[in-house]
């Protein structure tokens, strides 16, 4: 899946560098989120989505991604989203809606 070119800016502006830790809120079918987890290094995201059936494309459209443990998916809405105990907290998070 291409990114689009609204998509695109969005992800070119964030200011990501190497190792970087990021969360996508909303991340729908996940292109921003690949985008993203292209330009990070050994960094890590998460795209985060209420919707079953984005995080289903989501997940089949990154498995080399998510085999590296570069990128993840979870369905679940941002206000019932927490970090579990002992996870790294995010240094970025962003919502490209």
């Amino acid at each position: 899946m291409d990114l689009s070119p609204r998509l695109a800016a969005i992800v070119k502006a964030l200011p990501l560098w190497e190792g970087i830790r990021v969360l996508e809120i909303g991340c729908g079918p996940g292109a921003s989120a690949r985008e993203t987890a292209k330009r990070i290094g050994n960094g890590y995201i998460l795209g985060i989505d209420r919707s079953s059936k984005a995080i289903r494309l989501a997940l089949e459209s990154a498995p080399v991604e998510i085999a590296s443990g570069k990128l993840s998916f979870q369905q679940i809405a941002i206000e019932d989203f927490e970090l579990p105990a002992g996870v790294p907290l995010f240094d970025l998070a962003f919502a490209g809606r």
